[in-house]
């Protein structure tokens, strides 16, 4: 097995573990989640490099054992990662969905405003 496919697991795997951290200290639960600016497109294009590495291993070549311990840690860490990223969209929908009645209430306010203006002159 090719030690730069394990190497490339082994790093994508911890680039998934340090994002997943740095979502989690933003309290994903209560709507403050944060991305980091060019981390996750960063990650998805180790995470494509990875991809194509292992379309590259044919099925019926014997694994070794550290490639199989790489390519299990980088299966728990992308189930993590998908876990995290649910969590996120979830609180990403909550904001969206608090902004759009803000604005809501918002544009109504200044209609109400603007129609009392309209009705008595000031």
């Amino acid at each position: 097995m090719p030690s730069e496919l394990i190497i490339a697991m082994e790093e994508a795997s911890r680039e998934i573990r340090k994002l997943i951290a740095k979502l989690s200290a933003t309290n994903v639960e209560t709507n403050n989640a944060v991305l980091p600016p060019g981390e996750l497109q960063a990650l998805s294009g180790r995470l494509a490099q990875v991809a194509q590495q292992l379309a590259c291993v044919s099925p019926a070549q014997p694994k070794e054992e550290a490639f199989q311990a790489a390519i299990s840690a980088y299966v728990v860490n992308l189930e993590a990662l998908k876990r995290v990223l649910g969590k996120v969209q979830d609180s990403l929908g909550k904001k969206r969905d608090r902004l759009k009645k803000d604005l809501e209430h918002m544009n109504s306010a200044r209609a109400w405003a603007e129609a009392y203006r309209a009705t008595h002159g000031t």
